[in-house]
Formats: C-alpha cells, sequence, structure tokens
C-alpha cells in the first residue's frame, strides 16, 4: 500500500527516504528472496495414497458404543437438482465424485441412528478447494430443490448449521427431505464436508429423530480429526 507524506515532511524524509533504494530496499528485497526461496521449496500438494485415505477414514473403534458396520449398498444414482445452482447440494448423495479418486467408504448404523464418511482426493489441491467452494456457494443460493431417488421425487430444503471446524476449510449443514409420494417418508440429514490438501471428506449423520441432532457435534468432531491426521500422515 503506497503511503502520501504531508509536503511540510518532505524534506526531514529526504534522508531516511533513500533506504527504500539503498541499503533498507536491499534488505527488504532480501528477505522477499528469502520468502520466494522457502515458497519454492514447499513441495506441491500431491493427491492422499491409498493409506492416507484409509487412515483418514472411521472406524467402528473410533466410535461411542452402540455402533456397529453396515456394509455400503452401491449406487448408480447421480442425482440432478431441478435447479442448477442447487446442484453441488444434490451431488453430495452421489457416491461417485467427478475428477476424484474415492477411497475410504465406510458406514455405520446404531439402532435407527446412521453415520457415513466418504474420503476421497483430487490430484491437486484446487479440485479440492473447488469441490468445497461450489458447496458453499450453493449453500448460499439455494434454499430448497427437488431431484429423484430411487425412482421418486424428493423435495429438499437447505439450511447451514454450525460444527466443529476440521482440515484447512470445512463446512456443515442440514438437509430436510420429503417425499411427496409418500409423505411420512421424511429425512433430516446433517452433512460436513472439509479438505485437508487435496483431500476431501463428507460425512452423513441422519438422527433418529430431531433429537439426534445434537450428536452430531460430536461425531462430527471425531471423523473431522480422523481425516485431518490421516490427510497428514
Amino acid at each position: 500500500m503506497r503511503i502520501r507524506m504531508r509536503r511540510g515532511a518532505a524534506a526531514a524524509l529526504a534522508v531516511s527516504a533513500l533506504c527504500f533504494t539503498a541499503a533498507c530496499g536491499g534488505a527488504a528485497d532480501q528477505k522477499q528472496d528469502k520468502a520466494d526461496d522457502k515458497a519454492k521449496e514447499a513441495p506441491a500438494p500431491t493427491p492422499l495414497t491409498a493409506a492416507q485415505m484409509k487412515a483418514a477414514t472411521l472406524e467402528l473403534k473410533d466410535l461411542p458404543a452402540g455402533w456397529k458396520v453396515t456394509k455400503p449398498e452401491p449406487s448408480n444414482e447421480d442425482p440432478k437438482a431441478d435447479k442448477p445452482e442447487c446442484q453441488p447440494i444434490a451431488g453430495t448423495f452421489a457416491d461417485k465424485v467427478a475428477g476424484a479418486t474415492v477411497g475410504g467408504d465406510q458406514e455405520f448404523e446404531g439402532g435407527e441412528r446412521s453415520l457415513a464418511q466418504q474420503v476421497f482426493t483430487y490430484q491437486d489441491s484446487s479440485g479440492a478447494t473447488d469441490f468445497v467452494k461450489a458447496i458453499s456457494t450453493a449453500l448460499d443460493t439455494c434454499k430448497g430443490f427437488s431431484f429423484e431417488m430411487e425412482g421418486m421425487k424428493a423435495d429438499v430444503k437447505t439450511e447451514k448449521i454450525t460444527a466443529p471446524k476440521a482440515g484447512e476449510e470445512s463446512l456443515a449443514f442440514r438437509v430436510k427431505m420429503v417425499f411427496p409420494e409418500m409423505a411420512e417418508v421424511k429425512f433430516e440429514i446433517n452433512l460436513m464436508v472439509a479438505r485437508q490438501g487435496t483431500g476431501v471428506t463428507r460425512v452423513a449423520h441422519v438422527p433418529a429423530d430431531a433429537s439426534g441432532h445434537k450428536d452430531f457435534d460430536a461425531l462430527a468432531k471425531l471423523a473431522g480429526d480422523k481425516f485431518t491426521k490421516g490427510a497428514q500422515s
């Protein structure tokens, strides 16, 4: 930022002003050169390895008592929102992630509760950053949309919620889903998305009822801490 001095101070500062073009300027340049050299020495982020993604994914031993492992059911569905600005949110219900390599994928049940975590990696950090940014932007512009799931129309409303921070950046939101063809079928799902370097995790928590939302913070922290540590290993 350039600072303009008053005319009356110009003479008094004439000598010291030389500092910016001589000795002090040289020192500043040297510091900048060192900073540039350090930046050049820092290795570019690389994709997470299979071992890192496995280490970044929750295991049964990480959870409180009352949970059990369930086998993820494969799905070929690629949900499409009826509003383009909402597609990044609809995409959180897809198994595959465009441009990414999926690694850890785990699901758990605890009575009528469920918890799922998926870890995936991009070739560079920009892909991971763009993924999180797209969801963040969608949450600001999209408050409701519809899409098809398992052959039925689902009406969705979203809202931002708070959750413990994870990785280099993270966000959390709640999805309220209703199936008009089966009015009694309603879901409220808590989701967290976090990024660490080139890696991203998605965590989904479905409580048995509204009173179970209070458990999300603790579960999100467990998943977030495990992901961050594993991605950095």
